[in-house]
């Protein structure tokens, strides 16, 4: 059953590794396809700039024989943008998104929603207020209704039908930075109401549900303590046909589980997981036994294979039962005597400084070297 769990163990971990390289995969190629589209975008609108000013260069200094610029592609479209620059390339980090929502609480507690009335503060119509449409969390870029519009150019290939039109008046996003809050305000002084604009926004009462995760909190403007109410959602109208079920029918119990059976048949989960599956862990008992009599087969095979012992490894098996049924050696009156004498003359020797009894050692320095007369005078040595 050990050798099941760190099977199911290393594959889990290899997955893990894998899945691991497959999304940095994923985000590297994700990042560079987002650098590309930013990339075609700024040059998009380089190209179009830089055509812009020799159009006028050409128009003011030949006059009637500069050459037309609306043909071609922008033929019944002259003056519009193109669809790569309809948006933004995307590609936001959240230092960017938060810079963007500042005044309205942050990218992550933002305090805007659609249906808020917003005042433009940047384009041909700043000052103008219109009702948000949408809003792109991604890019923290808003939509209003029926303004910041332009005409884009739709490409050729897009014209389904013959009479679709080469350009179409539509709005363009706006980051939110470049529109502020407009809400009615009841002045406590002289209880007038009037239209004003919210510049700061801040949340306030944060409330997690942990049933659904979302979260939902009120926004206040600090420093006035006033709070804004989010604007009403309009319900979806749904519509009923014949063929629907009932939902007195969808919320009837008619399943009871019980102890004295399984909620359903065994067979039914072997067909919503793999049965053989690497990554699986709980097995049937049967076969968790068939494991457990095979391990203990290889562990009664290894102390058979112990039992056989030569004559040499059952000599030595012996005297290691004779030492280990000795016990440890231990010392007796004779020998701590002898040990305390050896001990005490080390003492005195030490204390006292006497001289070793042992001859001293002489160095081959101080040997003098053998006489010619010495060599000759020697006897010789005696026959073998």
């Amino acid at each position: 059953m050990q050798k099941i769990l760190r099977r199911v163990a290393t594959a889990e971990r290899v997955t893990a590794k894998r899945q691991k390289a497959q999304n940095l995969k994923v985000y590297k190629a994700d990042k560079k396809e987002t650098s590309e589209r930013a990339q075609k975008h700024v040059a998009a609108a380089l190209k179009e700039v830089q055509d812009a000013k020799q159009a006028i260069r050409d128009d003011w200094a030949m006059g009637p024989l500069a050459p037309r610029t609306d043909v071609g592609s922008f033929h019944d479209a002259y003056g519009a943008i193109g669809q790569v620059r309809y948006s933004s390339p995307g590609g936001f980090s959240l230092a960017m998104r938060n810079a963007r929502c500042r005044w309205a609480g942050g990218a992550y507690y933002l305090n805007l929603a659609v249906g808020d009335r917003v005042v433009l503060l940047d384009g041909p119509d700043k000052g103008r207020i219109g009702p948000v449409t949408d809003i792109d969390h991604d890019t923290a870029e808003v939509t209003v209704k029926d303004l910041n519009k332009s005409n884009l150019r739709i490409a050729e290939q897009l014209r389904v039908a013959k009479d679709t039109p080469t350009a179409v008046n539509f709005e363009l996003p706006l980051p939110i930075s470049a529109v502020r809050l407009v809400h009615p305000i009841t002045d406590p002084s002289t209880g007038a109401t009037r239209d004003v604009i919210i510049n700061q926004l801040v949340h306030s009462g944060l409330v997690t549900d942990r049933v659904t995760g979302k979260r939902r909190w009120q926004r206040v403007v600090p420093g006035l303590n006033i709070s804004i109410p989010w604007p009403a959602k309009e319900e979806p109208e749904v519509k009923d046909y014949k063929v629907d079920t009932l939902r007195i029918d969808v919320e009837e119990k008619t399943f009871v589980p019980t102890l004295l059976r399984p909620p359903m048949p065994e067979s039914v989960i072997d067909e919503l997981r793999n049965k053989f599956s690497r990554y699986r862990t709980r097995h049937e008992p049967e076969y968790i036994a068939r494991l457990e009599a095979e391990e203990q087969a290889r562990k009664d095979r290894a102390k058979l294979m112990e039992s056989m012992r030569t004559p040499l490894q059952e000599f030595h098996r012996a005297e290691r039962a004779n030492k280990k049924k000795k016990g440890k050696p231990r010392l007796t009156l004779e020998m701590l005597e002898k040990i305390g004498e050896v001990i005490a003359r080390s003492r005195e020797r030490t204390l006292h400084g006497a001289p070793d009894a042992s001859p001293p050692r002489t160095s081959s320095l101080d040997v003098p070297p053998p006489t010619m007369s010495d060599t000759d005078t020697s006897p010789p040595p005696p026959p073998a």
